[in-house]
């Protein structure tokens, strides 16, 4: 496994979701822009270095814990609210890249188990590093995304109110579909490789329109 190619993909992949979650709730990338590279570039070596270990499996917590205190301490959002930030990101990028796998299985582009750290992984991590972008410039484009999170913002009940319930209940819904769908992937023998991209890029695109709707409601 190279260094250079793992830490550059890596590097991509994390920088596309935190300009994802910036745009997503209009945050400026351009007084940000330094330090999610910096952090991005932490982040692909703290991987690396726990992948290189077989510790791969204790990486998402501390991968959750580096996140929450950057945009806690970045951002000055609650902890609550950088929770809902980072979920929305992850989530986000984990249903474009399970929609990409199922496509590309069912295309048979991909055949056996999808390893990180491989060819077929790095170009997986570029593909949704791009559709990431993607939405991100559509979203900022089209003047969507939410703001009811704002710098130096505490836990308020209005978070739960209105279409603002609706995202986040989305968001969840939208996980706990992604999980379903990696599972059948994993397990079944003849997954329905095309029916569950279809659902997966269904539930991107109404994401991509809440974002949208939102924005209409605020503005």
């Amino acid at each position: 496994m190279s260094l250079l190619k793992y830490i550059i993909f890596s590097l991509v992949e994390y920088l596309s979701s935190f300009v994802f979650i910036l745009i997503q709730f209009r945050f400026t990338l351009k007084e940000n822009i330094s330090q999610i590279l910096l952090i991005s570039l932490l982040l692909s070596f703290v991987s690396y270095s726990f992948m290189s270990a077989d510790l791969s499996a204790f990486f998402p917590l501390i991968q959750l814990i580096i996140v929450l205190l950057y945009i806690q301490m970045a951002m000055k959002v609650s902890i609550f609210n950088a929770l809902i930030m980072f979920f929305t990101g992850y989530i986000v990028l984990g249903v474009a890249q399970t929609c990409i796998i199922a496509l590309a299985m069912h295309l048979q582009f991909i055949e056996g188990e999808l390893k990180a750290g491989t060819d077929s992984g790095y170009v997986l991590q570029f593909i949704s590093s791009c559709m990431m972008l993607l939405f991100s410039f559509l979203t900022y484009k089209l003047k969507g995304g939410f703001s009811f999170i704002e710098s130096r913002s505490r836990f308020s009940k209005k978070t739960f109110t209105g279409k603002n319930m609706v995202f986040i209940s989305f968001i969840i819904l939208a996980f706990v579909i992604t999980i379903v769908s990696s599972i059948v992937i994993l397990e079944y023998e003849n997954p329905p490789y095309l029916l569950i991209a279809s659902i997966l890029l269904v539930i991107l695109v109404l994401l991509f329109y809440l974002s949208l709707r939102r924005d209409e409601a605020v503005d």
